[in-house]
């Protein structure tokens, strides 16, 4: 009878999802394929390569979604076998040969994954002829002789890169009510004024509006931006020990500076970070107070990393950050490590990405136990 009923109701119009049929040469058939969803994380499903063909299936509440399928051999993952695609619910088709992975693939049948290639065609073929004369740079090495031409091949690269710029720029003010025109404005905000960014956003769908790379948009058109010179911004995020804290918490407390880090747990330079800030926290006792803020989605990899780095100085995270940048967009942190030094008056004084050896020493040496 529940068979029966389900069949009702798909035979009603329920919900339809999409369909992945696939036929790729070379994939043996002990190969298990996994569907991800980028946006979330969560695994969508998989299947079982059999004579080089496959299907997988699913259904999206909201289209179009980011989507990753991996390849594994023998419970063994195969990093070069992977393919990124922008996909709805619809009747999806792949074909091509292992060695096609991971650009090459042809994918038909979605209509947003043909905006998507389209998007992508302008980095894509920069990407090859700049990967061309990236080879040519190696072979010539650190040999003075050739430092002519290592620098000549350099602009070529820059060029390049300008170009591709120039082109994935104009998608954005031709399509900006597109899935990759999202993405690309996302990634763009912090280049354009706020009145052009809301101009732009103000032309995509609420769908789109109300997507992972929308929201965080929307909170940098609605926020003020923080600037050197400018007082510091204040925000409310949970501590390791669970309390509920704000950032005006440990502003001006004894005199003393603050140094703000936005750090993750899986990047490299921000585990040397914290591993050099466990030697300041008594160098710098008497003028510097360490509040770090944590970029990671998941709660339990921020709680995990507090342990796995030993993290001896407030750090924080918050789920308002994880769905809407809502820390990190106003302070306009572009990648981690981000530092932020804040005077004891509230200022903010310094700002700076990435990590080096002596970095501290050399930005805010001057602070060492001073009264």
């Amino acid at each position: 009878m529940g068979s029966l009923l389900a069949l009702g109701l798909l035979a009603c119009g329920g919900p339809k999802g999409f369909v992945i049929q696939g036929e790729v040469t070379g994939l043996p058939d002990s190969t298990q394929l996994f569907l991800i969803n980028i946006e979330n994380g969560t695994l969508m499903d998989s299947a079982w390569v059999m004579g080089d063909c496959f299907q997988l299936e699913g259904f999206f509440e909201a289209e179009p979604q980011s989507v990753r399928m991996d390849a594994r051999v023998n419970g063994k993952e195969i990093r070069e076998w992977y393919q990124s695609m922008v996909i709805g619910n619809e009747s999806i088709t792949i074909k091509g040969d292992t060695s096609d992975f991971p650009t090459h693939l042809t994918v038909s049948g979605s209509k947003y994954q043909d905006q998507w290639t389209e998007f992508m065609s302008y980095r894509l073929a920069s990407l090859r002829e700049r990967d061309s004369l990236l080879v040519r740079i190696l072979k010539l090495g650190d040999d003075p002789q050739q430092e002519t031409e290592v620098k000549a091949l350099m602009q070529q690269m820059s060029a390049i890169d300008r170009k591709a710029d120039s082109l994935e720029e104009n998608y954005l003010f031709t399509h900006p009510n597109t899935y990759p025109g999202l993405r690309c404005l996302s990634a763009r905000m912090y280049t354009y004024s706020k009145d052009t960014v809301r101009m732009l956003f103000d032309q995509m769908s609420p769908d789109l509006q109300n997507r992972k790379y929308g929201k965080p948009i929307r909170t940098y058109i609605e926020t003020e931006s923080v600037s050197i010179g400018a007082p510091f911004l204040d925000f409310e995020a949970e501590d390791q020990q669970g309390n509920r804290v704000r950032l005006s918490d440990f502003v001006g407390k004894d005199g003393k500076y603050v140094l703000l880090d936005f750090t993750a747990s899986g990047c490299g330079p921000c585990i040397q970070t914290n591993q050099a800030m466990r030697q300041m926290v008594n160098t710098y006792s008497d003028s510097l107070q360490i509040v770090s803020f944590s970029q990671d989605r998941s709660r339990e990899t921020w709680l995990n990393s507090v342990q796995r780095d030993s993290i001896g100085w407030p750090f924080l995270w918050s789920a308002e950050e994880v769905d809407r940048g809502v820390v990190s967009v106003p302070y306009q942190v572009r990648g981690t490590p981000t530092f932020f030094v804040i005077d004891p008056q509230g200022k903010i004084v310094q700002k700076w990405s990435g990590y080096g050896k002596d970095i501290f020493d050399k930005k805010i040496g001057r602070l060492k136990n001073k009264p």
